[in-house]
């Protein structure tokens, strides 16, 4: 059995980078354990390839996510330059398609600067100020985050996690965890497999999808349940890419609800792409089908707190949206419709074939409601972070420091801490830790 200071259950973005800035910062014996023989296989690859500016994040109730989303975008920028990796700097419009929404626009404007973007960074549009950038785009106004960038997330992981592991982490992959034992001073983390256990002083959850089974483990969280929904988009063939040379957001008709409004994305690699839905199904692995394995869709609908489900099943816009949802992916021409409402001249035709698809798991409270900020559990030995969802890759960097700072400063980390000259890497945890904490400004 090998022993641990501390154990990171989960290699994606979150987890990598967690990783590297504990062993930046302490000595220590630090491993991530991963279910998959790579990093960055669900979440972190399956997702839209944005490095998103924080102009639509409410500057109080997303508070940290705002900030971390603004530090990391000089972060990420400055690493591409380093390691050469991609950064396509497409920008985004985020369109009105009715005229109601052209108040929300203005309020993102004012939400993007008080999260420390600069003015030249972003513009209120009229429609027709649209149309003169994307002239196949129809709206009643928009807001241009003229910033917004293009990236491969897996790439920026898999280089992250080789700067973990020149501080020494270890990445253990193929560790699927069956259980955890609660000991004295321990826990024991058993794998499906018959590979040894690994004993831990402290246990930090990045599990992403599989988050809140992990903390349910350890008996925290109860009041909490997850539910899984897949979005889906679908691939625009090369030949009309021309309709639109910025990613295309619209202003999204239920911000309550985490289901987005269907989007034209311009990937890191020249692909237009279309979506998504937000299809509920049974695991965060379905990523096909719509029940996936009928055992685990079953355990899922049984498993506590059914409260949580039951307080859903009252909420009659979620259950109306949630049928339009399954509608949608079932027909191609249901998205397609709904990418007309943007870009008129849109034809079935121009979906050539399935793109990404990716699964997020949504927290639910007891009163039915959906949780949009991260949540952060304290467990015996552990600490636990689920429902870090979107913009969740992008402020990944700044707010695993910040995440470090403070598990340092709850004296969860028993470690000793590294002098200053013996720091190296890419980016200064301090002026990082700062802007998160501080008023937010450029990082260049």
């Amino acid at each position: 059995m090998s022993d641990w200071d501390v154990t990171i259950i989960g290699g994606g973005i979150l987890g990598t980078s967690v990783s590297y800035w504990l062993a930046n910062q302490y000595e220590g014996r630090i491993a991530v354990i991963e279910k998959e023989q790579q990093v960055a296989v669900h979440t972190s690859k399956r997702n839209t390839g944005v490095v998103h500016r924080p102009f639509y994040l409410d500057p109080v109730k997303r508070r940290i996510f705002a900030r971390s989303s603004q530090a990391a975008y000089g972060m990420w920028k400055s690493y591409a330059k380093e390691r050469g990796l991609p950064w396509s700097p497409v920008t985004t419009l985020e369109a009105a398609t009715r005229d109601e929404d052209v108040k929300r626009v203005e309020k993102y404007y004012h939400w993007g600067l008080e999260n420390g973007m600069r003015e030249d960074e972003l513009a209120v549009l009229t429609a027709e100020e649209v149309r003169k950038l994307e002239p196949h785009v129809k709206s009643h106004g928009a807001i241009w985050s003229k910033t917004d960038t293009s990236v491969d997330y897996p790439s920026f992981t898999r280089s992250l996690r080789g700067d973990a592991e020149r501080e020494s982490v270890r990445f253990i992959l193929g560790f699927e965890v069956k259980s955890i034992n609660v000991t004295r001073d321990f826990l024991e983390i058993r794998p499906t497999s018959g590979r040894e256990p690994i004993r831990t002083r402290f246990l930090l959850n990045c599990a992403g999808g599989n988050s809140m089974r992990i903390a349910h483990m350890l008996g925290v969280g109860r009041e909490y349940t997850d539910l899984n929904f897949r979005g889906e988009y679908w691939e625009v063939g090369q030949q009309w890419a021309y309709l639109a040379t910025r990613n295309i957001y619209t202003v999204a008709q239920h911000p309550e609800l985490p289901f987005l409004d269907p989007h034209w994305i311009c990937r890191a690699d020249g692909r237009r792409e279309i979506g998504p839905n937000a299809v509920p199904v049974a695991g965060p692995y379905t990523y096909k089908g719509f029940v996936g394995n009928p055992i685990e869709a079953l355990e899922k609908l049984l498993e506590p707190p059914m409260l949580n489900k039951v307080a859903l099943l009252f909420n009659k816009d979620f259950l109306t949206l949630a049928g339009e949802e399954w509608k949608s992916s079932i027909f191609k021409s249901e998205m397609a419709r709904r990418a007309q409402a943007f870009i008129p001249e849109f034809k079935l035709d121009y979906l050539v074939r399935p793109g990404i698809a990716g699964v997020r798991a949504q927290v639910i409270d007891r009163n039915g409601d959906f949780i949009k900020e991260a949540i952060e559990i304290k467990g015996p030995l552990s600490y636990h972070i689920t429902n870090y969802n979107s913009p969740g890759a992008t402020g990944s960097p700044a707010y695993a420091a910040w995440l470090v700072q403070k598990l340092g400063s709850l004296g969860y980390l028993d470690l000793t801490r590294r002098t200053s000259a013996s720091f190296k890497g890419p980016w200064n945890y301090d002026s990082v830790t700062n802007m998160v904490n501080d008023a937010p400004k450029i990082m260049a």
